[in-house]
């Protein structure tokens, strides 16, 4: 029986800490990569990115808690959030100017006058130096003069970078087994060697490359001895005798790591967490994932504890306080964005669990002390990611559920056999695709061998195929742009109010592909569909292509380049093509809608001719006003993706592959793309500008959840469920799908309900499921928890590809929770 153990008063001051501090902005990285930038205009690509981060590392506050075991920070103040103007900064300008960032209803921040006053005089400088502005320069003509409003693409014709790369693992093996001091000297050694053999051809690249990495690893092995230098400081003061030796023992672990390989558990720890931080630092504050961290843990583990060096229960305490520092880590977005990913997520997902590279259950001490740290902390970040194999041990399976069922969601879980299945076939071999782990929200990649890029450029990674479909029946105009000119993007409050937003002029911004009502047959009405996605899709992978090609000269990085596996023998960065293995990844959104939509189409116009296609498409450009007799028909009568219906699923098989083929086909400056279906909370954004549907979905409603049909929907219980979900080969999904699934709390109760909800994963899962998550809640308790938030802050919720505390997202996505389907058992 898997028990929770009681957590230390260290551990319950610092929790207690981080839920009562409100999260604010500090600008001391920004004031040093402004003033680096405006300095050193000489500087560009690879080196005047090194040279900015070891300035960092020269000159950002060094701070250490009373409480603290394992160190680094972002800025000054306890739970800040750092500023990364090389990105974009426009966004944040505006906001900051209009006074809202500490009034927003999502995820506000508070800011010193002083530091407001700072950011005033200087933001202007970012306006034509960002990423953001190069990348605008150079989008391509079509796309900025003629497909300006069309609601697929996040890509516009400015502001189209708004977020870093993140979303990927670094290696943490070559981190704490070699250090950087290691990799400092290969880069030496390798400059040394060009420089007695002349440096010809593209050598120069290589050599700049090395220069770089030399200079990022030294600067991080001073960081570190900052931090050091700190212990031994507050030490030498300190008149606690256990604190004081604490203390010692951190500036020696400090001393150390970084420059060699770990020695034990506490080194370990704090090496992967500051080089993370270090990555953060340098401008990937954006999903960036640690990988298999048990794995990583777990021999330094087990010998300390062999060694008789440390007790299990000061091990936790370490592991707890490193969950704790991770969870005050926060990434500032425009208000917009927010939106996506509410509830100050910082996506910095773990993975634990699985096969080793042998195929043997990688299963270690350090796995069951990751759920407990989770399960007792009840913290929304990180969010964690459970691989599942035949071979996983019934102790674990009750560990993970118990802990999913406290936690909102952590872990999902993740099936081996489907993804390593996926890995291989995008030329990853067996060794190395079992030795993989989840990127940012639930995309799949070879942590530390593989520059997967899953997120696309960040931001813009997402295409609303949804929209896609409704041009396809619209001859390629939105129905958005089609009543007046003005702002096409619908606010929260325009979509409570119900009344629709100023919209584009009615232009064509795809195919021409004709109108519902002159298709004769539900034949061209998929050709008009499919031709609506292979056009996004191209310009889609076309956008990110054009970004990456100004990001790998402008944004290089040499941080997560030094222990990348291949970049280091190739003499290139990782946004390069360094890595041993490349991709880029692409997330779907409105899968659900898509499938409903042309099913209601078939059933309603030419199965049964309930309606003309001429009504059909009357209907949905009335927003359904007026026929709300057919919208009743549709959602009564017409059969459901969700439902185990096959006359129903056999169109999410058409959308979920005519998608996926129209992605995985592209290529990129390193390798190909691969498709995805995850939407954070996207799918309830991209409703507030996606028109009516022909599923019966009103104007402003949210898009469905990952592969999930319409929320709602689904009536025949969890295995129906399956069935519709499975329709598709989610082996196309190299990027990763999302599967939500919510369960009334009574479901699990009795001593047969975890081996139920056990069945359910195994099922899904030995039927070609890729990855589901769990929320154990009931609407009820939702509802309540709406209605009076003080009695639930505690209270996580699995959103999308990450969790949060419930009262701390807005109301349209809590809506969107409430309104899934509960399943029972």
């Amino acid at each position: 029986m898997f028990e929770w153990k009681p957590v230390t008063e260290r551990v319950q001051r610092v929790r207690a800490k981080y839920r009562s501090t409100r999260p604010r902005i500090d600008i001391s990285r920004y004031r040093l990569v402004t003033e680096f930038y405006m300095n050193n205009p000489q500087l560009t690509g690879i080196l005047k990115r090194a040279k900015n981060l070891r300035n960092l590392f020269e000159n950002m506050p060094v701070l250490v808690n009373e409480d603290e075991i394992i160190v680094g920070w972002q800025g000054k103040t306890y739970r800040c959030c750092a500023l990364y103007p090389e990105t974009s900064f426009n966004w944040f300008m505006k906001e900051l100017r209009a006074g809202s960032i500490p009034k927003r209803e999502q995820d506000p921040y508070d800011i010193d006058p002083e530091d407001e006053r700072y950011l005033l005089e200087t933001g202007d400088f970012w306006d034509k130096n960002s990423m953001s502005a190069i990348v605008d320069e150079y989008m391509p003509r079509y796309h900025r003069d003629h497909m300006t409003g069309n609601g697929v693409l996040f890509f516009g014709p400015k502001d189209n970078c708004q977020s870093p790369v993140g979303h990927f693992t670094a290696n943490f093996w070559t981190a704490t087994q070699k250090g950087f001091g290691a990799i400092q000297r290969e880069a030496e050694e390798k400059m040394a060697q060009m420089e007695e053999e002349g440096i010809f051809g593209d050598n120069n690249n290589k050599y700049s490359f090395y220069r770089a990495v030399s200079i990022v690893c030294e600067g991080l092995i001073h960081w570190s001895e900052r931090y050091a230098a700190e212990c031994a400081r507050q030490a030498e003061a300190c008149t606690d005798p256990a604190r004081k030796k604490e203390l010692l023992e951190m500036a020696d672990c400090l001393n150390w790591i970084m420059k060699n390989p770990c020695r034990n558990f506490h080194d370990a720890v704090q090496c992967i967490y500051l080089y993370q931080l270090a990555m953060c630092m340098d401008g990937q504050m954006h999903g960036i994932s640690y990988g298999r961290v048990d794995q990583y843990l777990g021999r330094y583990y087990e010998q300390d504890i062999a060694n008789g060096t440390i007790t299990p229960e000061y091990a936790q305490e370490i592991l707890d306080l490193f969950y704790l520092k991770v969870a005050e880590c926060n990434k500032i977005w425009s208000e917009g964005a927010t939106k996506s990913g509410p509830g100050y997520t910082s996506g910095q997902l773990m993975t634990l669990g699985g096969v080793d590279r042998d195929g043997n259950d990688a299963t270690n001490p350090v796995t069951y002390m990751m759920l407990q740290s989770s399960g007792r902390l009840v913290l929304h970040d990180p969010p964690q990611a459970l691989r599942i194999h035949p071979g996983t041990p019934p102790e674990l399976w009750e560990a993970a559920i118990e802990t999913t069922k406290r936690a909102g969601g952590v872990p999902t879980f993740e099936s081996d056999q489907i993804i390593i299945k996926a890995l291989m076939s995008r030329g990853i071999p067996l060794e190395d695709a079992r030795n993989y782990s989840l990127h940012g929200c639930v995309e799949p990649g070879i942590g530390g061998y593989e520059w997967a890029q899953p997120g696309g450029t960040g931001t813009e990674s997402y295409l609303n195929i949804a929209n896609a479909m409704l041009l396809a029946i619209n001859n390629g105009i939105n129905p958005m742009g089609m009543p007046k000119s003005g702002n096409m993007l619908l606010t929260e409050a325009d979509e409570q109010s119900g009344k629709a937003p100023e919209t584009m002029e009615a232009q064509r911004t795809g195919p021409a592909t004709g109108y519902l009502y002159e298709m004769q047959s539900m034949d061209e009405v998929l050709a008009a569909v499919k031709t609506q996605f292979d056009f996004f899709c191209k310009w889609q992978c076309t956008n990110i292509n054009m970004w990456e090609s100004m990001a790998a000269f402008h944004n290089p990085l040499p941080m997560v380049s030094a222990t990348m596996e291949g970049c280091m023998d190739s003499g290139k960065d990782v946004m390069w093509g360094g890595a041993k293995y490349n991709s880029t990844g692409n997330s779907c959104i409105g899968l659900g809608n898509v499938a409903d939509s042309l099913n209601v189409i078939d059933y309603v116009c030419f199965r049964e001719k309930l309606a003309t296609t001429r009504e059909m498409y009357d209907a949905i450009m009335h927003n359904w006003e007026g026929y709300e007799d057919l919208r009743q028909i549709i959602n009564g009568r017409v059969p459901r993706y969700g439902n185990g219906n096959p006359e129903a699923d056999k169109y999410v098989d058409f959308t979920a592959s005519t998608y996926a083929k129209a992605i995985n086909r592209a290529t990129g400056p390193r390798g190909g793309f691969a498709a995805g279906c995850y939407p954070v909370t996207a799918n309830v954004i991209f409703g507030w500008f996606t028109w009516a549907t022909p599923d019966g979905r009103r104007f402003g409603d949210p898009l469905t959840d990952g592969i999930s049909n319409v929320q709602g929907m689904d009536k025949n219980g969890p295995l129906s469920f399956i069935n519709s979900v499975l329709n598709f080969d989610q082996g196309l999904y190299g990027n990763g799908t999302l599967c939500n699934m919510k369960f009334h709390p009574t479901a699990l109760q009795g001593a047969g309900g975890l081996e139920k909800l056990k069945g359910v994963i195994c099922t899904y899962f030995d039927r070609g499921g890729m990855e589901l998550q769990l929320n154990i809640v009931s609407a009820d308790t939702l509802r309540d928890a709406q209605a009076h938030p003080d009695n639930y802050r505690d209270l996580v919720v699995r959103v999308a590809g990450f969790s949060a505390y419930f009262v701390e997202v807005f109301k349209g996505c809590q809506d969107d929770l409430i309104s899934r389907t509960e399943m029972a058992l």
